[in-house]
C-alpha cells in the first residue's frame, strides 16, 4: 500500500522478523517448561529407531554448520535397537543438544555425534570442540534459566531452557542425561533411554 520497500526498509523488516521468531521461540520453551514441570505435556510413545531423526537433525543444522565452517561427524552405530519413544519430543532434545554444540564451537570446530547400544540401553552422545564447562557447572546447566559459565563469546546467549527442557523430556522417557566437560577440551553431551 505505502509503495516499494526500500533495501534499508526490507533489511530492518528481516531484523524483525528474526527476533519476532526469537521470541516465540522463547515462549513456546516456556510453555513446554512449564507443561512438564506441571506433568501436563502429552506423550504420544511408539516404538521405534533413532536413527531417522538424527538425520532429520543434523539436517537442520546443516546451514548453521556451513556458514561457522563447523565439520559435523556422525557416527550412527549400524543395527541400533528400537525404543519406546515420542519421536517429536527425541526430536526437541537431538535440536537443542546439536544446537548449542554449534552454538559454543569456533569457526572451524568440530560437532560428533554418537551413538551405540550400551547394557540394555540406547546411548546417544553430542561432543563439541568448544571452551568447555567448568566442573562446578556440570549439573547445575541442566536447571532451568541457568546458563553455566562457559567461556567465550557465547556466554550470555539462550535463555537457560533448553537443557532443563532436555533434562525432563529424557526423564519422562525413562532415561538420564548428563555432560562431561573440561575446560578447553569441548564438552559431550550424553543421554540414555532404555531399550
Amino acid at each position: 500500500v505505502g509503495g516499494e520497500t526500500s533495501e534499508k526498509q526490507r533489511k530492518l523488516l528481516s531484523i524483525l522478523a528474526e527476533e519476532s521468531n526469537r521470541l516465540i521461540s522463547v515462549v513456546n520453551s516456556l510453555l513446554d517448561l512449564s507443561k512438564l514441570e506441571a506433568g501436563m505435556m502429552g506423550y504420544d510413545f511408539e516404538v521405534t529407531g533413532i536413527d531417522s531423526l538424527i538425520k532429520r537433525a543434523v539436517a537442520e543444522i546443516t546451514p548453521l554448520l556451513e556458514a561457522k565452517q563447523i565439520r559435523l561427524e556422525s557416527a550412527v552405530g549400524p543395527s541400533l535397537p528400537q525404543v519406546r519413544l515420542d519421536p517429536e519430543r527425541i526430536l526437541q532434545v537431538l535440536r537443542n543438544l546439536l544446537g548449542n554444540a554449534v552454538k559454543f564451537t569456533a569457526r572451524g570446530g568440530q560437532v560428533r555425534i554418537a551413538t551405540k547400544a550400551v547394557n540394555g540401553k540406547l546411548e546417544v552422545s553430542v561432543k563439541d570442540s568448544g571452551p568447555g564447562i567448568a566442573p562446578d557447572n556440570l549439573v547445575s546447566i541442566f536447571e532451568k534459566f541457568n546458563q553455566g559459565s562457559r567461556l567465550g563469546p557465547h556466554t550470555r546467549q539462550g535463555t537457560g531452557l533448553g537443557l532443563a527442557i532436555a533434562k525432563s523430556i529424557i526423564t519422562a522417557h525413562g532415561g538420564k542425561i548428563w555432560a562431561e566437560s573440561e575446560l578447553g577440551q569441548g564438552s559431550t553431551f550424553i543421554f540414555v533411554l532404555p531399550c
